[in-house]
């Protein structure tokens, strides 16, 4: 039996058509920073060893892109037991850059296990700048687990600056 291009493509466009109206959709709260912040973070969260010897690394890399950027604000945590990506907001006042939590990548605000985790808008951490250059940062709601992490330090690093700058 032959299928008809037709009732084949039909879909497909509905489809594509539909995931072009959810980005539309993105408020502009989910804009990037300011400018001063725009770039690459990473953070590698070493939490000790499991009873095995594995060892427990995650790694937090926070993208900043221009204020009006669709997807401005980015969080991605990968490592041992960990692979989630938030959709972040930001807020900057008095040299501070407060990154909250917006929504999951598929629109959401529950995990994929159906857990809201964090509230739309709640602060995840606080990003200051040091006189040194270091980049100082303040847990919120988010806290990375295991050995040594104080509430407030230097754990984020710039790892790539803005082109141009």
């Amino acid at each position: 039996m032959r299928t008809s291009t037709r009732t084949t493509t039909i879909p497909n466009r509905l489809t594509a058509a539909l995931a072009l109206l959810a980005l539309a959709a993105v408020p502009a709260v989910a804009e990037g920073a300011s400018r001063s912040w725009q770039g690459r973070y990473r953070y590698e969260h070493v939490a000790g060893r499991t009873a095995g010897g594995t060892g427990i690394v995650v790694t937090y890399d926070l993208a900043l892109g221009p204020p009006g950027a669709r997807g401005g604000c980015l969080l991605t945590m990968t490592g041992f037991q960990t692979d989630e990506r938030l959709l972040c907001q930001t807020s900057a006042g008095g040299g501070d850059l407060t990154v909250g939590f917006h929504r999951y990548p598929d629109g959401r605000t529950l995990n994929r296990y159906g857990v809201a985790v964090y509230k739309p808008g709640q602060p995840l951490f606080t990003l200051s700048k040091g006189a040194d250059g270091t980049i100082v940062t303040r847990w919120q709601g988010l806290k990375p687990d295991g050995e040594g992490v104080a509430e407030s330090g230097s754990y984020f690093a710039q790892a790539k600056a803005p082109p141009g700058r």
